[in-house]
């Protein structure tokens, strides 16, 4: 048996300059919450200072915990057999 070198990132997430991809939502939610409200330059360092405190929960948490979180809330798809989240038991 051939033995076959598996890269140590295969399951990170995507990367937008040095945040990763949820991350970058965080951060955006704010953005666009203050843009709404024409409060700009109160949310932009509001998210990053939410996106630090994220970085930091995330640190001890599952790889993509906002994903598994918003699928477990109902908010995302998993695939086309499981499409709710909220559905707790799946009877064929």
């Amino acid at each position: 048996m051939k033995t076959v070198h598996i890269p140590g990132h295969v399951d990170d997430q995507p990367m937008i300059l040095f945040w990763e991809m949820d991350e970058v939502a965080v951060g955006a939610m704010f953005f666009i919450i203050g843009y709404i409200m024409r409060e700009l330059t109160i949310c932009i360092v509001l998210a990053f200072i939410m996106v630090k405190l994220f970085q930091g929960w995330k640190n001890n948490q599952l790889n993509g915990v906002l994903i598994h979180m918003s699928y477990k809330f109902g908010w995302w798809r998993l695939n086309e057999v499981f499409k709710n989240g909220n559905i707790k038991e799946w009877i064929a």
